[in-house]
């Protein structure tokens, strides 16, 4: 009957690994715990906190327990788990994170147009930090990146630019690193896995992007918390090329794109989605160019699939289950 508290670092399935006192123990999730209205694809998600019950404590036997509750986080990382659950069921990728780390390769495979942002984006909504880490900078005609790159800097963001083949930024990438609980998000081949093993020596199963797609194949499974050397925690996740964010309407939109604050400010209407409202102050900074058309266009491009995600869901905006 003895109760503990841990961390989530591993789920899958319904089973969970918690990671308690530098131990692990293999637990399952209560059953009543999920109980009620489908509202999240998984009930405990790598870095909640919760509550466990030891089954089996044998010397020499498998550590074995059950999840009997799950705290509440502080934070998450959300997205809508797929169309065919016409955007009711919320898939949770971590919980309790310091910061998202966006993985972006300059080539094999090259840039997805308006990923970052939908990341970023994410990151604001959840209160989490986001840093963007461009890769394979060697693969790159003199090592020159597109200054298109600067302007997440010029907004607020950290700009990391690495090769894991050259050890480019290697160790600033490390260094961003310690001491923090991070989530490593990006497609397959943008080499995630390869920064990882440069920075921290953790070895993580590596495979080359593919001649034929020119994609990544998939070489994390799922996404799972492992201990730093150097302090803090990472959680490697499975390459993804879409993301459609959980839990975002219109209007709170507007506020996850920092540097359309400002101009924002002085649209007539308080309720300006900044589309088809006359005097609006975000598309008159881009008609001047102090913003960037692309990344006005990254912002009416998740504006279209949050309305888009609402028609398949009955129609309104309703708020979510809020952890």
């Amino acid at each position: 009957d003895e109760r503990r508290e841990g961390v989530v670092v591993r789920s899958q399935s319904g089973h969970c690994v918690v990671m308690e006192s530098g131990r692990s123990w293999h637990c399952r999730v209560r059953g009543r715990l999920k109980q009620g209205a489908q509202q999240s694809r998984t009930v405990a998600v790598v870095g909640d906190r919760v509550v466990f019950r030891i089954l089996d404590a044998s010397a020499g036997k498998q550590r074995e327990g059950v999840i009997e509750e799950v705290l509440p986080r502080r934070n998450k990382i959300s997205r809508t788990s797929s169309k065919r659950d016409r955007g009711r069921i919320e898939q949770v990728l971590m919980a309790n994170l310091d910061q998202v780390v966006v993985v972006q390769s300059l080539d094999r495979p090259k840039p997805t147009a308006g990923f970052v942002d939908r990341m970023l984006a994410t990151a604001e909504r959840y209160g989490v930090q986001g840093v963007l880490c461009l890769n394979k900078v060697d693969l790159m005609p003199g090592g020159k990146v597109d200054p298109v790159w600067d302007y997440y800097g010029r907004i607020g963001y950290r700009v990391l630019v690495c090769s894991a083949t050259d050890g480019i930024g290697v160790e600033e990438f490390g260094q961003v690193l310690k001491g923090r609980i991070s989530l490593l998000l990006g497609a397959s081949g943008t080499g995630k896995s390869s920064l990882l093993t440069a920075a921290t020596g953790l070895e993580l199963r590596v495979d080359e992007v593919t001649g034929k797609t020119g994609l990544g194949r998939h070489t994390t499974t799922r996404t799972e918390l492992f201990p730093l050397d150097c302090g803090g925690f990472i959680a490697d996740s499975p390459g993804i090329r879409g993301f459609d964010p959980w839990d975002i309407d219109p209007q709170d939109l507007r506020d996850c794109f920092p540097d359309m604050v400002e101009p924002a400010s002085s649209c007539r209407f308080s309720t300006c989605l900044h589309r088809d409202e006359p005097r609006c102050g975000v598309k008159r900074a881009v008609r001047l160019g102090t913003l960037p058309r692309w990344r006005y266009e990254a912002y009416l491009a998740i504006l279209s699939g949050i309305e888009s995600d609402s028609r398949r869901a009955g129609g309104g905006y309703p708020r979510r289950r809020r952890d």
